[in-house]
């Protein structure tokens, strides 16, 4: 169970970004995709219709989401005021990034079930992802005014308050959001990168320890605690965490940056370009390392071992390097 957990935290970021950025990691909107069986008179129409709305499951299921439309459609043509049919239209057209269409069928479904909070919470989904902030609060406040439990529904608004930079609020509804379901880990994990970019590192660091109690091999947890244990000064503590991370995906070059980086930070520069080497023994192409090797030696006047890092740099595209050589009387390609 926690193996299957952790995979599904490992998807709330969309953007890659260094752990040492002071830009917010956005997460993940989270869309309800419950697989009902459609209920209906056993006549010979209901029938059929619930033979084409489970072949449309089955192909959305498979991401097949053309085909679904096709097969929801023809359920929704024996049977037009279905209101599943409508709501895994919706599903399919956002998949599609089609968001008008999307908004279209959720507005039905609920029409026909003026309670569907599912509805309501992906509508809400499809306006953020449109960057449409106040309607997608709205249907995320409707989804909770008729269920105040709705786990999903709070994690969604967070998400909305922190696209909209309303970061104190945000943490008021991930807090909801775990209050209701205290294994919502992408809600912990998002309230902790809260924290930490409203500079909350004591909250932060509490938090990110939430998310590793429920899901302890999780990667970017222990990096973004890490990084929480750097900002607050706490460097020996920020080694020992990036030292985990790396003990999780010990083929991966960016714990041992990060070690690099804590270790410049604490001017223990032995140990930074040890840690340095060991993240190009793991990435020959990462240039950041080159870089922080070059600067360090240039910095005790070795400049034909800072030369032959910035050199490395340059060779894997850096262009701050390129132009450090440049300065110097080097014309690397």
């Amino acid at each position: 169970m926690g193996e299957s957990l952790s995979k599904a935290i490992a998807h709330v970021e969309t953007t890659g970004l260094d752990v040492l950025s002071n830009v917010f990691t956005i997460t993940n909107s989270l869309l309800d995709e419950s697989l009902p069986n459609p209920t209906g008179q056993e006549s010979h129409d209901a029938l059929e219709s619930m033979d084409w709305f489970q072949k449309g499951l089955f192909a959305y299921r498979g991401k097949r989401f053309d085909d679904a439309i096709h097969y929801f459609n023809e359920a929704n043509a024996i049977q037009p005021n279905n209101a599943q049919c409508q709501y895994y239209l919706g599903n399919c057209f956002y998949r599609k990034k089609d968001f008008t269409s999307s908004v279209h069928h959720y507005e039905k479904a609920i029409s026909f079930k003026p309670n569907y909070t599912e509805a309501m919470n992906n509508m809400g989904v499809t306006y953020d992802a449109d960057s449409r902030f106040n309607l997608a609060k709205e249907f995320f406040n409707k989804a909770i005014a008729i269920n105040p439990n709705y786990a999903n529904a709070w994690y969604n608004l967070g998400n909305t308050f922190v696209h909209n930079r309303g970061l104190d609020k945000a943490i008021d509804a991930y807090q909801s959001c775990v209050k209701f379901d205290v294994f919502h880990g992408r809600a912990w994990y998002a309230l902790g990168n809260t924290f930490q970019n409203m500079g909350q590192y004591e909250n932060a660091i509490s938090t990110y320890n939430e998310v590793v109690k429920h899901f302890p091999n999780h990667y970017r947890t222990f990096m973004k605690k890490g990084l929480a244990h750097y900002k607050n000064g706490n460097y020996n503590d920020a080694v020992k965490t990036y030292k985990h991370a790396s003990s999780i995906e010990s083929k991966n070059a960016k714990p041992h940056y990060q070690i690099g980086q804590t270790f410049t930070k604490m001017n223990q520069e032995k140990k930074a370009v040890s840690a340095y080497l060991q993240a190009l023994e793991l990435n020959e192409k990462h240039t950041k390392s080159y870089n922080c090797l070059g600067a360090i030696y240039e910095k005790n006047n070795q400049l034909d071992e800072a030369t032959r890092f910035y050199r490395q740099a340059a060779f894997w595209g850096d262009v701050s390097a390129k132009q450090w050589g440049l300065e110097h009387g080097f014309h690397w390609l």
